[in-house]
């Protein structure tokens, strides 16, 4: 992602001195309310601390091509994202082909790619997501409610099978699930449901063995994300403000300023707060945020994050016809994917996630560079040690972020808290990932949420 030069001629179009809208942060949600303001004609400026746009999106040049570091797939149903792209004249590839390794109490296995059946449609990738928080929060429930668990003992001795096809509608879902679940302990008719959950509850996460599958259709842009956002930016260039923090906000039923660390004010008939909702809490806001918004802003768990690449002179794991993409039981870097663009050097990207972004924040990039490796001599073999670079990003050290490079919340669980947090306070709205009820985590939930809220502030200035 390349800064705004100093020498381009910036316009603040305003009206008496004051902005019809001032938008804070300029990600997907960010960028995309601000095309749309100016499209409808209205004047707007787009506050960024960084000196980039982007946001959880960050691509970095590294010898002629471009590697994510950020956000990096789009999934059935994007079909905004989808569109950008090809706007964009960005091509979009799917996971390389080749067999998925998975290793699973220090044994590795080799997958075929066509293990997996054939791919899911949207609808039954929803219904496959379902599957897989219903037996997520059984697990959770299991191990921190013994009373629950022997109240209920009959029923968790019921067949894994059973379950599978009570709670999933799709036949699809149901033998895709059986074939996942029955790698992680067999037979799903021969493991009881007590069982699987036990599995569940100590090996892998199953959306990463899936999606590592490549049974949910991902595509990545070729040359980086950051082109669709770049493409977006290009709409609004002169409008955008890089290395400008807000540190506070003053706002009133009808305007708003936005007050940045250097003591510039911003004034406007509206501001919109397009940044991750957990870092509201960190602007001075006057009056200051009901409690109920603070407590709940508060209340909430952001994941850690620190996606790493390991970069080789070429994907020499494809001579062996596997597909760059593991999965593992255990290890700091648990999941990977072979993310090498057509005719380049090889690349193998993976993340340090949770606790272990946690503790690892802690350590020298080399150190973690050395985990990396480790971890992917454990299931490749001692020719993985033979890199040429390695990149990272801290997303949980990110003083603009400060959590997950793309958290990911369970369908749903924003369904009583989203639209609460995302009601107006004033004159000032909110935009992003984590607001949509549809795509929520997801860019295609921040392009949707910052298109909804402009359109609405526009109505509401008619």
């Amino acid at each position: 992602m390349h800064p705004l030069p100093d020498s381009r001629p910036r316009c603040w179009v305003t009206v008496n001195g004051v902005t019809d809208v001032v938008i804070i942060g300029a990600g997907i949600a960010g960028l995309a309310a601000a095309g749309e303001f100016l499209d409808q004609g209205r004047s707007v400026v787009v506050l960024e601390a960084r000196d980039r746009v982007g946001g959880r999106i960050l691509t970095r040049d590294h010898g002629g091509i471009g590697i994510d570091l950020g956000a990096q797939w789009l999934s059935p149903g994007n079909e905004s994202m989808f569109y950008l792209a090809e706007q964009a004249g960005v091509q979009l590839i799917g996971p390389s082909e080749g067999s998925v390794l998975v290793r699973t109490d220090g044994v590795v296995r080799s997958l075929g790619f066509s293990d997996q059946g054939a791919a899911l449609s949207p609808f039954e990738t929803a219904d496959f997501g379902q599957g897989v928080v219903r037996l997520r929060r059984l697990a959770e429930r299991v191990h921190t409610d013994p009373t629950w668990a022997s109240a209920n003992e009959v029923w968790l001795s019921q067949p894994l099978g059973r379950w599978i096809r009570t709670n999933l509608r799709t036949p699809g879902v149901q033998r895709n699930f059986s074939v996942l679940l029955g790698r992680l302990g067999g037979d799903p008719d021969a493991l009881s449901l007590r069982q699987a959950l036990d599995i569940i509850a100590s090996s892998n996460d199953l959306e990463d063995l899936y999606t590592v599958s490549g049974g949910l259709r991902l595509r990545r842009p070729i040359g980086g994300m950051g082109q669709i956002a770049e493409h977006l930016a290009d709409r609004c260039w002169e409008n955008i403000r890089l290395s400008t923090r807000v540190t506070g906000i003053e706002y009133d039923p009808q305007s708003a300023t936005a007050i940045c660390d250097d003591g510039q004010r911003f004034e406007a008939n509206r501001v919109l707060l397009a940044m991750p909702p957990w870092l509201a809490l960190n602007l001075d806001f006057n009056p200051p945020l009901p409690a109920w918004r603070t407590e709940m802003l508060a209340a909430q768990t952001v994941g850690a994050s620190i996606k790493a690449v390991l970069v080789y002179d070429t994907p020499w794991w494809r001579e062996h016809g596997a597909s760059g993409q593991m999965s593992a039981d255990d290890g700091a870097v648990r999941f990977t994917f072979d993310i090498s663009d057509p005719n380049g050097p090889g690349v193998i990207t993976g993340s340090f996630d949770d606790d272990e972004a946690v503790a690892s924040s802690a350590l020298t990039p080399q150190e973690r560079e050395n985990i990396f490796v480790d971890c992917l001599v454990g299931v490749l073999g001692p020719r993985a040690t033979g890199h040429s670079g390695y990149l990272e990003h801290d997303w949980y050290a990110d003083e603009f972020t400060a959590g997950a490079h793309s958290p990911h919340f369970a369908p749903g669980a924003w369904r009583v808290q989203g639209p609460q947090l995302g009601e107006p306070l004033g004159a000032v709205r909110f935009a992003g990932a984590e607001y949509p009820d549809r795509n929520n985590g997801y860019l295609e939930g921040a392009y949707r949420s910052g298109i909804e809220q402009a359109q609405a502030i526009i109505r509401s200035l008619a």
